[in-house]
């Protein structure tokens, strides 16, 4: 058995290490999620000789050129070249559109609020110090580097330019080797990777990955079967018929192997037969297809450009996805890192967009499938590079009018045509995850008091007043009396069971439990709260309040419970909107709710004079509005993301500047005495992680659902595991 997996083709052996991870996985379950570890040790053995090969290879290439193949190549093959992997950047750029929206919805999470280092785009692209950009892994700027290095190189003649460059072959060869060893283990990373994720990945995430796949698959056999063609005969002597026929024996054997590099001979001579069959070969001509196409090979071809695509995929994966003002910076740093290995390029391209790092097992696990497929796109790349430059070469080249629109209507057609089949074709097949209100509907209060509920609110003038309470006159009535505001999530608010519930109602039942009494919440009106706390309609209001400047003289807040992130709630398609200034102020005719922040409302309506601010009784207004009167409202990030969970057609928007302000509770200006026990009691709550607990369950989600295991075969159907 182990000489049958030996004699494989190393493709082969991938597939089957895939498989067999998959089958480990789904039978022992969680208990091999430590293999993960073994897969990410086999990746980063695979990244060592990457960045040196890069420097050898670059430099040893370009500078065995000679000066007339050099300008000939960068001059005409180099404009082409970049041509393509313009248009192959936009159709990536492009494909995300073919994505299925999907409805998802989480708690709040504090990773989204973290600082982001700003990219450094001066030491990503100049190599003002070669070393330090190896050492800090700056792809783009080692290529420069390495280009520069082999154009210098051509300049110099006699022994010494000989010694270099064979130096740099031998390193090329001794790099090569190395790199052949270490993918005789990759198949184990295969299983490793493959284990693990069928055994800790929910079914969600194995159904999102379609997504990825699918639409990988259509972008390869776009390019191959459509555009790269349709280019070839439009601006060619060569006919689209004829492009398939010569390319079908190299775009089968890249297939099934995966490797390019063995059809290099048959695309050379398959190009050569075909400008002779449409008399366009001279002798000059074709030495420069035998020069171009090994060269060529050398760069980035358009079926490596694709991997872009699961970094675009990653962003829609994780929930955020990417900008269009980052595709730019995206696309050049793709490009500029895939001169190198794709196992060094991802995670690059994962880190520059501050994408979660873990995804790249999601990349390597499929990377031998979708291999395959860029590898016929790269085939059908090399035959357009070659039959375009050498038909420019031998002016046989077609760019008159006619010619021009009919590629350009054969593109844009084609594109448009394929986005559109995929996005309703992904959107039948993959639909979005169940999400409920299911778990923030049904947390509950760890309740040690006697607790009492009243749901009418007290009116005053017509409600009997009560003298202010300090600790003393609680602690002998056996009751605190605490302010709530309603359907305020998730600091105040009924769950299924008509319980009221959240962070500020389990504060308040421990604060009761401190003092030894009993706890009764009455509901109040933001508006009358200092009226209300003086009138000794309760003792302390305990229900997120943001502290108000306006309200400072007619009563007292205790030391700052928790600073919560100002944001942005809004449909889930207008979210990107909200999140820079500039799409902000481009937008019209937009109304903003908000419930409080008046002062930092006001500088809003200053900064932004296009939008119109509308002030709401509370949350529930805008998220429950049937008539879209309102497009946005202003919320926290933590209680805009518990909101999300009841309506998950909504998102969350971080405000570019990241505001934050404090929320706190509030007693009657004059009780001195309850607010000193409040902010000591606070003190000592902080202190023992009680208050961090209670944020991390009502805020985080931590311990809202109950953990179970990964499902397996050897605990669910044999039983052998508890």
């Amino acid at each position: 058995m182990l000489t049958k997996l030996r004699a494989m083709q190393s493709s082969t052996q991938m597939i089957v290490a895939m498989f067999v991870g998959f089958a480990v996985g789904l039978f022992f379950g969680e208990s091999v999620g430590w293999l993960s570890n073994i897969g990410t040790s086999v990746i980063l053995l695979m990244q060592m000789t990457v960045l040196p090969f890069i420097l050898v290879s670059l430099i040893g290439g370009i500078g065995k050129l000679k000066r007339t193949t050099a300008s000939l190549i960068f001059s005409r093959a180099g404009v082409i070249m970049l041509l393509l992997w313009l248009m192959g950047l936009v159709l990536v750029a492009l494909m995300p559109l073919s994505f299925p929206f999907v409805e998802t919805a989480s708690f709040f999470s504090t990773s989204i609020v973290e600082p982001t280092t700003p990219i450094d785009y001066f030491k990503l692209y100049i190599p003002a110090n070669p070393f330090e950009s190896m050492a800090a892994g700056y792809v783009p700027a080692m290529v420069v580097f390495s280009i520069a290095m082999g154009l210098a190189l051509i300049g110099m003649e006699g022994e010494n330019k000989r010694l270099i460059i064979t130096f740099m072959h031998t390193c090329s060869e001794i790099f090569s080797k190395i790199t052949q060893a270490l993918v005789r283990v990759l198949p184990i990373g295969i299983f490793a990777m493959s284990a693990s994720a069928a055994g800790t990945m929910g079914v969600d995430e194995f159904a999102s990955m379609q997504v990825y796949l699918i639409s990988y698959f259509v972008l390869c056999l776009l390019l191959t079967f459509w555009l790269l063609p349709w280019i070839i005969a439009s601006l060619t002597p060569v006919t689209y018929t004829q492009a398939l026929r010569i390319a079908k024996s190299s775009v089968v054997t890249a297939f099934a192997t995966g490797n390019i590099f063995i059809v290099i001979p048959v695309i050379v001579d398959e190009c050569k037969q075909i400008m002779r069959e449409h008399e366009s070969l001279s002798d000059d001509a074709e030495t420069l297809i035998e020069i171009l196409v090994p060269i060529a090979f050398t760069f980035p071809n358009i079926g490596k450009l694709t991997v872009i695509l699961f970094v675009l995929f990653a962003g829609w994966f994780n929930g955020t996805p990417v900008d269009i003002s980052d595709l730019p910076s995206l696309s050049i740093s793709g490009l500029l890192s895939l001169f190198g290995s794709v196992y060094v390029a991802i995670p690059f391209m994962l880190d520059l967009l501050h994408l979660p790092q873990d995804l790249f097992q999601l990349f390597v696990m499929s990377g031998f499938i979708t291999g395959k497929f860029n590898s016929i796109a790269a085939v059908m790349y090399l035959f357009a590079l070659t039959l375009l430059t050498v038909s420019l070469f031998e002016r046989r080249l077609k760019l008159r009018p006619p010619q021009l629109l009919k590629l350009s209507i054969g593109v844009v057609v084609g594109v448009a045509l394929t986005l559109v089949v995929s996005r309703v074709g992904m959107g039948m097949l993959i639909h979005s995850p169940d999400v409920t209100s299911g778990v923030i509907a049904n947390m509950q209060v760890a309740d040690k008091v006697p607790t009492t509920v009243k749901k009418q609110f007290p009116i005053l003038g017509k409600t009997p007043s009560a003298p202010i309470a300090n600790v003393q006159t609680i602690r002998q009535r056996g009751v605190l009396k605490v302010g709530y505001i309603p359907s305020n999530v998730p600091f105040s608010y009924y769950n299924n069971a008509a319980q009221l519930v959240g962070f500020d109602s389990a504060m308040a039942s421990k604060l009761a439990e401190d003092l030894g009494v009993k706890v009764e919440f009455i509901p109040f009106h933001k508006d009358h709260l200092a009226e209300s706390l003086k009138a000794g309609f309760f003792d302390i209001a305990m229900s997120g309040l943001a502290m108000d400047i306006n309200q400072m003289d007619e009563l007292s807040y205790v030391d700052p419970v928790l600073k919560l992130n100002l944001a942005i709630a809004t449909k889930d398609h207008k979210v990107n909107s909200f999140k820079r200034k500039q799409s902000i102020l481009a937008l019209q005719n937009t109304t903003i709710a908000y419930v409080e922040h008046s002062d930092i409302i006001e500088e809003a309506k200053a900064n932004y004079p296009n939008l119109t601010f509308v002030k709401i009784d509370g949350y529930k207004t805008f998220f429950r509005q049937k008539a879209d009167n309102y497009d946005a409202v202003v919320i926290s990030a933590e209680a805009g993301s518990a909101w999300t969970l009841f309506f998950p057609g909504y998102g969350i928007a971080l405000l570019e500047s990241k505001v934050q302000y404090p929320v706190a509770y509030a007693v009657a200006q004059d009780n001195q005495s309850l607010l000193n026990y409040v902010n000591n009691w606070q003190k000592l709550r902080k202190v023992d992680g009680h208050q961090q607990r209670l944020y991390n369950y009502w805020m985080l989600g931590q311990g809202a659902t109950e953990d179970k295991p990964r499902w397996s075969i050897i605990r669910d159907v044999l039983h052998w595991v508890e």
